[in-house]
C-alpha cells in the first residue's frame, strides 16, 4: 500500500476534501466532504475554524500525503484572497503535521484526471467516480474536487517504489492509474 493521499480544494465559505487510497494499483475514497464556515462570523474566527477542521481532518485520515489546489489565476480578487488564506493554512496544518505537501493547478489536475487539461469540470468529476468505482459523483463540487486532486498526487508517481519507476521505464505494463484513464478516455470517444 501507497498510502493516502488527502485532497484539499481550498476556500474559506467552503472547503473541500477527499482522501483517497492506493493498494495494489486499486484506488478508493475512504471519505469526502466539505468544510464550511458561516459568512456572518468574523474572519479570523472562520479562519480559526477551518484551521481547527482541518487539523481534526489530518489526524483522522493520517494521509501520507496532503494535495492542494495552487491558485493560477482568478479574475475575482476577493475570491483569489479568500482561496489564498485557506490554501495557507492547509499547508501550514500540514507541514505541522511533518506531511509532505505539494500544490497542483486545476489544469494539472485535469490532465492527470480526465487525460486533457482544459477538461469541462462535469467530465473530470465523472472521471473521479469512475477511477473511484462510485455509483455517482461525490458531492458537493468541492469534494469532487478534492477527491481528484489526490487522485492526481497518485498518479504523479511520487509514491511508487523503485522498483516500479524503472520497470515502467523498461516498458512493463501501464500502471492500472493510467489503464483506467486510458480505458474511459477511449470509452468516451466512442459515444
Amino acid at each position: 500500500m501507497f498510502g493516502t493521499v488527502l485532497g484539499i480544494d481550498p476556500g474559506v465559505s467552503r472547503c473541500g476534501y477527499g482522501a483517497v487510497a492506493e493498494q495494489g494499483g486499486v484506488l478508493s475514497a475512504s471519505t469526502c466532504g466539505v468544510i464550511r464556515t458561516p459568512p456572518s462570523m468574523p474572519l479570523p474566527q472562520r479562519l480559526a475554524a477551518l484551521e481547527a477542521e482541518l487539523e481534526a481532518l489530518m489526524v483522522e485520515v493520517g494521509p501520507v500525503a496532503v494535495a492542494v489546489e495552487r491558485v493560477f489565476f482568478q479574475v475575482n480578487v476577493r475570491t483569489a484572497m479568500a482561496v489564498g488564506q485557506a490554501s495557507g493554512l492547509a499547508l501550514a496544518v500540514a507541514a505541522r503535521a511533518g506531511v509532505a505537501v505539494c500544490q497542483y493547478t486545476p489544469n494539472e489536475v485535469k490532465q492527470a484526471v480526465a487525460g486533457y487539461g482544459a477538461a469541462p469540470k462535469a467530465q473530470v468529476q465523472a472521471m473521479v467516480a469512475r477511477l473511484l468505482r462510485l455509483t455517482e459523483v461525490p458531492r458537493p463540487p468541492d469534494a469532487a474536487d478534492a477527491l481528484a486532486l489526490a487522485i492526481c498526487h497518485l498518479s504523479a508517481g511520487r509514491f511508487r517504489s523503485r522498483s516500479e519507476v524503472e520497470a515502467a521505464a523498461a516498458g512493463a505494463p501501464v500502471p492500472a492509474l493510467a489503464r483506467a484513464i486510458a480505458a474511459a478516455t477511449t470509452q468516451r470517444e466512442e459515444r
